[in-house]
């Protein structure tokens, strides 16, 4: 047992020297600083803040815009409270609605607005007691946002500054200024002003970090299924329930409320970081979080009251103007933490969202209900009938408007038609969710096993509509959000106490110049690589220590991507290194019998576009989703392929040598990564290699790799720089995730062929926290979630080669007593400094 405990543990940043190993007299040269506009950015004590509201300017465009969205709010928060008050109390809807009598000072005689509007003193003499209590709470409420208000005046005016003085950045060229350029400038800044004093040099990781802290503990946090977001609704099942308002709580709990497990933005509570403490840590949190949901009990009434307010006021208008909205999906909040790679910035996240909507959008609607179809045709005939009527009786007569109820009814019959026609299928759908799956997953990189080879089923259909739910529903869940809150607090997230105790203490890593981050946030394949991934040999992680979905394998092949010039630690180069091997050698054997059995292969095929049949090559199914480019000849390469760099429209053949005019610069912040990318990923490696050029034959395989022949002229950067635009680096990584995920059921699915019972225990091994559930539901798939089921009490894992641990200490820990949660069972080394950590 005291061979798999562990301690918290400081380690070093892998890539740059401490302050402590640079010679005094330079230490000294770089803490001098004589401009007085300089020496504002030395030594900022709260770098996290710093550099999120650094990111959130430059995304948010600027100061002015800003600071307009923030007092717009202010004004807008004002005006809701006011108008609810008057249409409550000053409005006389008996006179509005001609129900009884009144003087009117109209020489028509009719009934005008004046009449039914109650005098402003009267109004305000009989407010009733309760209006005049929630006018106190929202008046406090106010006051303090002007207050945070004038607050964020004040840093923003700051960070415009040091965009002007340090970054060399103005208002105006912000907007043609991508994240990356920002990045390579705070870079620069950190060498000659040291921001940071606690090392010389900042890496992108180390700013990555401090933005998407606690991010990025939530997203493990959810990726190791710690955080409960089931509900079950009675004549329903188990739904997932995770709102804004949840979300807020959860995050005032966990990282910045006044009891938080941290002590401030940068460093956790010393009491964490011992193993002694951890039951009555414990026992401190479930009690503060049954506090945090006792709170949310007593302010219910007035919280519901601000929704029910705030989405009257802010979707009525919409959902008259386009009824069919509510029918438009979303990706979900539960869905944005499950699909995030750990160090993802928010742009970059969005714009993979945003790629994915599409295919997302066609997969869900080839799925019909003939029954329900059925009732909407003939309800939306007989309402269309009725409708058309009225319209007709209107264009003949404009009088018809004038009789009791007719607007009405026109404007509910039209919404009635228009929703039917949301559940009528499309008479040319094509199905094909195989394929749509593949296009799905080569944008939002992540889907689970279960769903692999069964998108033709309903079952995934309804699990995947948890991730991409309709926004009816969000509305509707958020309206009800205050009721179901106080409840997940109390009774399902208070009894993970311990669990969130344990994460904190076995993931939590001190890096110098950064603080305290999530382990699994270093991306580190030893330390939380899945051997299923492609990481045999290279990771030492138990399975409580693994990331689930590939997450670590997929994040670190994203942050790599984005991020060229980061330098990555021995073992995750090694995996990636491994990999573009990999792909290296398949490409290889593109040309004999056993090319279909390679992942490569399998890629190219699963990703073909559904859209048309025009694009055959590799990039022609990846890029059609982001308007790459058209399809074009390549000498020998037999049927039309496809060439990234020639924008849609242009001309072929000899004019593709021709000079470019390159593409013009605007809008860039919400650019992923570099402006001019590197090929870096698999594809890059395949073309770097120069095997594409020396495939002889004409097969499709052959022609899809041929074509992308024009790519390896641009890495060596002899042509005009259009071709180097950062989509090529969207396809690339699209690519290599469809391919990692190939390597990875090639492998699964081997393992289960040479031993069925290992199969029984990767299924079981999912939910690491399997003693608290507290119900038989539970205990299974977690009502739908890309969850497994949870591993039985008794299970044992054999240590790897290597570990210090032997079969008999595992068993004899798992042998212990009841009331001691799994996570003390397999407690782990969470240092870097140990190359042969237990396991």
């Amino acid at each position: 047992m005291a061979a798999l405990e562990t301690s918290y543990r400081r380690i070093s940043d892998s890539y740059y020297d401490e302050e402590s190993e640079i010679p005094p007299d330079e230490r000294d040269v770089m803490m001098h600083v004589t401009d007085n506009t300089k020496a504002r950015w030395n030594h900022i004590e709260n770098l996290d803040e710093f550099f999120t509201r650094v990111y959130h300017y430059h995304q948010k465009h600027g100061f002015a815009c800003m600071m307009f969205a923030e007092i717009f709010e202010l004004i807008q928060f004002i005006f809701i409270v006011l108008f609810s008050t008057f249409l409550l109390q000053c409005v006389d809807y008996m006179v509005l609605f001609g129900d009884k009598a009144v003087n009117t000072t109209s020489p028509t005689g009719k009934i005008t607005l004046g009449d039914a509007v109650v005098p402003l003193d009267q109004c305000a003499s009989s407010l009733d007691p309760v209006i005049i209590i929630c006018l106190l709470i929202a008046g406090v409420f106010w006051l303090l946002r002007l207050v945070k208000v004038a607050y964020h005046f004040c840093q923003f005016w700051e960070i415009r500054s040091f965009y002007i003085n340090a970054l060399k950045i103005t208002a105006e060229e912000l907007v043609n200024t991508t994240w990356h350029e920002v990045l390579t400038k705070i870079q620069a800044v950190q060498k000659e002003q040291q921001m940071c004093i606690h090392k010389p040099e900042l890496t992108e990781l180390d700013i990555y970090h401090r933005i998407l802290r606690f991010k990025n503990y939530m997203v493990a946090m959810i990726n190791k299924s710690l955080i409960p977001v089931n509900f079950f609704l009675p004549f329903h099942g188990d739904i997932v329930f995770l709102t804004n308002g949840y979300k807020y709580n959860l995050e005032m709990i966990l990282f910045w409320g006044p009891w938080s497990p941290f002590e401030n933005k940068w460093h956790l509570c010393e009491d964490y970081k011992k193993q002694s403490k951890r039951q009555e840590l414990a026992r401190q949190l479930s009690r503060r979080i049954l506090w945090i949901g006792i709170a949310n009990f007593v302010l219910c009434p007035f919280i519901l009251l601000w929704q029910i307010l705030y989405s009257f006021f802010n979707y009525a208008d919409l959902i008259k103007r386009q009824p069919g909205v509510l029918g438009t999906r979303r990706w979900s909040n539960y869905g944005k933490l499950y699909l995030r790679h750990f160090n993802e910035l928010d742009h970059e996240f969005q714009a993979r969202l945003a790629r994915g909507y599409k295919p997302a959008t066609k997969y869900m609607n080839i799925f019909v209900s003939e029954m329900l179809a059925i009732f909407s045709q003939n309800i939306a005939f007989f309402a269309a009938s009725i409708l058309a009527v009225l319209i007709v009786l209107t264009v003949y007569d404009e009088d018809v408007l004038t009789v009791e109820h007719v607007l009405t009814l026109i404007t509910l019959l039209g919404l009635v038609v228009t929703c039917c026609r949301m559940f009528i299928p499309d008479e040319y759908l094509v199905w094909c969710p195989e394929k749509l799956m593949q296009s799905i997953l080569a944008q939002i990189h992540y889907i689970p096993d279960t769903w692999k080879g069964t998108a033709h089923v309903w079952k995934t259909r309804d699990e995947f509509s948890r991730l991409f739910q309709y926004k009816a529903v969000h509305y509707l869940e958020e309206l009800l959000s205050p009721l179901l809150t106080p409840y997940m607090l109390c009774f399902k997230l208070r009894h993970k106490a311990l669990d969130i105790v344990d994460f904190y203490h076995n993931f939590t890593v001190d890096v110098v110049g950064v603080g305290d981050v999530c382990s699994f946030a270093q991306m580190n394949i030893r330390k939380h690589g899945h051997p299923q991934w492609m990481s045999d040999g290279k990771s030492e992680a138990t399975q409580y220590q693994q990331a689930e979905d590939g997450k670590c394998e997929l994040s670190l092949m994203h942050f790599t991507m984005t991020n060229p010039k980061w330098k990555p630690p021995s073992e995750s180069n090694m995996y990636i290194s491994a990999l573009k091997n990999q792909a290296q050698r398949d490409v290889a054997l593109l040309g004999r019998v056993e090319a279909e059995n390679t992942a490569i292969a399998t890629s190219l095929y699963s990703i073909q576009s559904v859209e048309t049949g025009a694009f055959n090559s590799l990039l022609g199914s990846i890029a059609l989703q982001n308007r790459l480019g058209t399809p074009i000849s390549v000498p020998g390469s037999g049927p039309a392929s496809f060439n990234p760099f020639i924008p849609s429209g242009a001309p072929t053949g000899s004019a593709v040598a021709g000079p470019s005019t390159g593409p013009v610069r605007g809008g860039l912040s919400k650019t992923e990564g570099p402006f001019k990318s590197s090929a870096n990923g698999l594809l890059g490696s395949i073309h770097s290699s120069g095997l594409t050029m020396s495939i002889q034959g004409s097969g499709p395989l052959q022609s899809s790799i041929q074509g992308l022949g024009p790519l390896q002229t641009s890495m060596q950067g002899s042509v005009d720089p259009a071709v180097n635009i950062s989509d090529f680096a969207v396809a690339d990584m699209n690519f290599s995730a469809v391919y990692m995920h190939q390597l990875h059921d090639k492998k699964t699915n081997l393992s289960k062929e040479l031993s069925p019972w290992q199969s029984q225990d990767d299924e079981a091994r999912r939910l690491w926290h399997s003693c608290d559930q507290d119900s038989p539901e539970a205990k299974q798939t977690m009502g739908g979630l890309p969850t497994l089921q949870s591993p039985p009490r008794g299970h044992s894992y054999s240590p790897r080669d290597g570990d210090e641990s032997t079969e008999e200490e595992v068993n004899q820990a798992d042998d212990s007593d009841d009331d001691k949660p799994p996570t003390e069972h397999m407690l782990v080394d969470v240092s870097h400094t140990r190359p042969n950590a237990s396991a």
